[in-house]
């Protein structure tokens, strides 16, 4: 459909509770594939989900994307694109796992959040069916980050310590290559 603006702070909406979908109509799947569209040309930095709030629409669904090793290349990241309508998380799991995040409507901001190392959630999908998904590590910690702005929560509120810049949060990662290529 279309590569939509995204919303960043301080607009309102990244900070209020979105509206439960009803009929799946040709509004909602057309605001799916923007989703779709729009995380898919994120690239600095890369999206790993989407939430209708970051594209100005007050709805209960998200993308979220499931990243995988090419079987034929395994030099290359391939992704499944998994829309949710009206997602929740049924289970959390004891395990938490503490490491940075970053938003696409949070620019240039990165901080260490915990999040449970696996969930298990309950949604719609497209065709009104209801899907169940077991998730663990980045892909459970993507799917509590695009449920939490359906929520009006960003990942802001949950950081343990401080933010860091882009550049701040570039000289810790290289560093810490640095360190492990020696």
């Amino acid at each position: 459909m279309a590569i939509r603006k995204i919303v960043t702070i301080p607009d309102e909406i990244l900070n209020k509770k979105t509206q439960k979908i009803g009929d799946i109509d040709d509004d909602i799947k057309n605001t799916a594939q923007d989703l779709i569209d729009t995380v898919r040309v994120a690239d600095e930095p890369e999206g790993a989900g989407l939430a209708a709030p970051q594209i100005g629409v007050s709805k209960r669904i998200c993308v979220v994307r499931n990243f995988f090793e090419d079987p034929v290349n395994p030099n290359k990241v391939m992704a499944d694109d998994i829309i949710l309508i009206n997602p929740k998380i049924t289970h959390f799991s004891n395990e938490k796992e503490i490491d940075w995040e970053g938003c696409l409507s949070v620019p240039d901001v990165y901080g260490l959040v915990e999040r449970s190392e696996k969930i298990k959630v309950t949604a719609k999908n497209l065709d009104g069916d209801k899907i169940k998904i077991k998730a663990e590590g980045f892909f459970a910690r993507t799917i509590q980050h695009e449920i939490h702005h359906l929520d009006g929560i960003l990942f802001t509120s949950k950081v343990e310590g401080k933010t860091l810049s882009q550049e701040q949060f570039d000289e810790m990662i290289e560093k810490e290559y640095s360190k492990q290529a020696l």
